[in-house]
């Protein structure tokens, strides 16, 4: 079966509705309708604030200020920064949008436009939280609506056993006791409303004054993903990972799970049970439902944590929409790996990524795991589209990966810049590489300076 049929056409989520009946309506605001569409942005994306090197924000605006001066609003090429973790689903939305605050103050302080990029995905540091003020309304980890599981429930009593989710960045990361539940509806409207308090709130005001002095390229874009995606602990990615350790596996980030072991009884199960039942499934109708279209039922399963996948980012970017957030400011963000790989909740089909409140956005490293065919991508985009003009955002890659240097020849990286947006991508973002002096590698700021002095 062709899983591309989440064409712009297609009609919003039922939690994207009902959020949108909770907003008061003084909360819709067109205050960003007129931000220019013709910049391309390079964004620097320093680390969040468990992330190893690189989390002081104001040193990391000031770094960049230095090397390529503010960007003047008449460019059509820019250089960003990039905020990294803004943690919706596990601060106080006061938290968060002291984080916001912050980050636009030092973009109209120094001259660089600022790119946001929220946690929607993993709930980082959700087990850190020094002060009960600056835990967020609900922990979803503790929120029986709100939490994947490995099983449908048993005669309608909800499964206890709450798996963790488990990955390897470098260490084995495990950022929270639960996984966020997608297709849940709670989830939903908890994200959107977290997003919408924590974060659009302070941006709109801001855009509303940058408006009147002409300073609307300050705002570089906002990631509302983070590759949101199912967990398979039945991946083989995964499981050689996993057999390389031994078996034992223990999480060396975020800094409150370090030394958690991984749950062995875990190891091969597919989640996703939770979306699926909030969303009305169990095991009868999904056979059902395979037998009638004739596919394997965890073809269908698959099929429909796709749908979730999609429908929750879906639901995200019409929040930012509906603040008078344009699409093209506006990025989702998954892999691409579906591009070079079979699809699966891990690696979801590009067409989750799409949608017509937001440009798809994707994490995109043909020297590293993040493997893409860049033909293939847009050729997949525009089928979900069905628009002929495809526009994506590169918005995770990486100048080095670890210790792992990419770039050592600025022409050649030069070249890289150009032709990826030449390709339709409006946006590129290199994670992980602050402090700048010591993290970026000297060919890719020569680069950068040599694709800023072509305009």
């Amino acid at each position: 079966m062709k899983e591309n049929h989440w064409c712009t056409h297609k009609s919003i989520s039922l939690a994207a509705l009902a959020f949108a009946a909770m907003l008061p309506v003084c909360c819709v605001s067109f205050a960003a309708e007129s931000i220019p569409h013709d910049i391309q942005y390079i964004v620097l994306e320093g680390g969040g604030p468990d992330q190893g090197p690189g989390r002081d924000v104001a040193a990391n605006f000031r770094s960049v200020a230095r090397r390529f001066g503010a960007m003047p609003a008449s460019s059509s090429r820019m250089v960003a920064y990039g905020v990294q973790q803004l943690r919706i689903l596990s601060r106080s939305p006061e938290v968060v949008r002291r984080d916001v605050e912050q980050a636009l103050d030092l973009a109209e302080r120094t001259g660089v436009p600022v790119f946001l990029h929220v946690d929607s995905c993993y709930g980082w540091g959700a087990e850190d939280v020094a002060n009960p003020e600056d835990a967020p309304p609900t922990r979803f980890w503790q929120h029986p609506e709100m939490r994947e599981w490995d099983r449908f429930p048993d005669a309608e009593k909800l499964p206890e056993r709450i798996p963790r989710p488990w990955f390897n960045w470098g260490p084995w990361c495990s950022p929270a006791p639960a996984i966020p539940a997608f297709g849940s509806p709670s989830l939903t409207a908890f994200a959107s409303s977290q997003l919408d308090k924590g974060v659009l709130t302070p941006l709109v005001a801001r855009l509303q004054q940058w408006r009147s002095r002409d300073r609307e390229h300050l705002f570089a874009g906002i990631n509302i993903g983070w590759e949101v995606h199912v967990p398979d602990f039945g991946d083989p990615t995964l499981l050689r990972l996993i057999n390389r350790e031994n078996g034992v596996v223990r999480a060396g980030a975020p800094r409150s799970a370090r030394g958690i072991e991984m749950d062995r009884s875990f190891i091969g199960k597919q989640l996703g049970y939770a979306s699926l039942h909030w969303r009305g499934w169990n095991e009868a109708r999904l056979l059902q439902a395979a037998k009638l279209e004739g596919i394997p039922r965890d073809a269908k399963f698959r099929q429909l944590c796709y749908e979730s996948i999609h429908d929750y980012m879906e639901t995200l970017a019409k929040t930012c929409h509906d603040r008078g957030i344009p699409s093209d400011r506006v990025y989702t963000h998954i892999v691409a790996l579906a591009t070079v790989k079979p699809a699966s909740t891990t690696r979801p089909p590009i067409w989750t990524a799409v949608n017509r409140y937001s440009t798809a956005g994707f994490t995109m490293d043909n020297r590293g795991g993040a493997r893409f065919d860049l033909h293939e991508l847009v050729k997949q985009i525009r089928e979900a589209s069905g628009e002929e003009d495809v526009r994506f955002g590169m918005v995770e890659s990486y100048f080095r990966l670890g210790d792992q240097i990419y770039v050592d020849d600025p022409e050649q990286c030069r070249q890289e810049l150009e032709s990826m947006f030449a390709a339709g991508a409006t946006i590129q973002a290199f994670y992980g590489g602050f402090p700048l002096a010591n993290r970026t590698p000297e060919a890719a700021i020569s680069a950068i300076q040599a694709w800023l002095a072509a305009e």
